[in-house]
């Protein structure tokens, strides 16, 4: 299975995120937010395995972390450029 399908598989299972405006549809997608962010917490963790091993002699093993690694800083990046230089709750 590709990584399209795997993602398609994966949004149909965990159900919309997306607020409606309705607190009655708010209150399931509420739920189906919860289980994304512990899909997603999870998929981070496993990544995260992977990238400690970036200094590793191997070369196949040094390659994968690397890649794990490089995937982390990109995140990394993203999400320090979206919070704006937010810290502790506290906008700047």
């Amino acid at each position: 299975m590709d990584a399209e399908a795997i993602l398609e598989v994966t949004r149909t299972l965990i159900g919309e995120t997306e607020p409606y405006g309705d607190s009655g549809i708010d209150r399931e997608r509420m739920k189906n937010l919860d289980k994304l962010i512990y899909v997603i917490d999870e998929l981070i963790y496993d990544i995260e395995k992977v990238a400690v091993n970036k200094d590793r002699r191997e070369g196949s093993m040094r390659m994968m972390g690397k890649k794990a690694h490089e995937a982390m800083n990109g995140w990394w990046s993203w999400i320090d450029q979206y919070l704006g230089g937010e810290q502790d709750g506290e906008s700047t």
